[in-house]
């Protein structure tokens, strides 16, 4: 096999974009489910500037968001 400068072969840098890559797509699908609880508890903490209800609506959202979801 061919072993590249930094001593590392090709399937170890394939193995490597692989992980990347699931990781990415992970995140993305994370922060993608974390928008619509974050607008929630922006509106609650722009009527109420109240940090508890706006942790409760964010809590409260981001449950239902994993109960229903489709």
């Amino acid at each position: 096999m061919l072993i590249l400068e930094g001593g590392l072969t090709v399937l170890a840098l394939i193995a490597m974009l692989v992980i990347g890559l699931v990781l990415l797509a992970v995140l993305v699908k994370v922060l993608l489910f974390l928008v619509i609880p974050g607008i929630m508890a922006l509106v609650v903490w722009l009527i109420t500037k109240d940090p508890f209800m706006t942790g409760v609506a964010f809590l409260a959202v981001a449950l239902l968001t994993i109960i229903f979801k489709r």
